[in-house]
């Protein structure tokens, strides 16, 4: 009896691994992408609070 073309257990269990794979780097990804978006508006909040230090006419 041929089962056709069908996969078997182990060829489905690669492919359940290969989408936990995919799913962990896009989260990781993902979180790359927040923390650089959050190190900008840091960088960008400490550069305009230097140059309001530095424009100020305290003497």
């Amino acid at each position: 009896m041929q089962r056709g073309n069908r996969p078997g257990p182990a060829a489905r269990r690669r492919a359940g691994q290969a989408m936990v794979e995919y799913a962990l780097a896009l989260f990781v990804v993902v979180l790359i992408a927040a923390a650089a978006y959050w190190l900008a508006g840091a960088l960008r909040s400490n550069g305009n609070r230097t140059l309001d230090l530095v424009s100020s006419e305290y003497p």
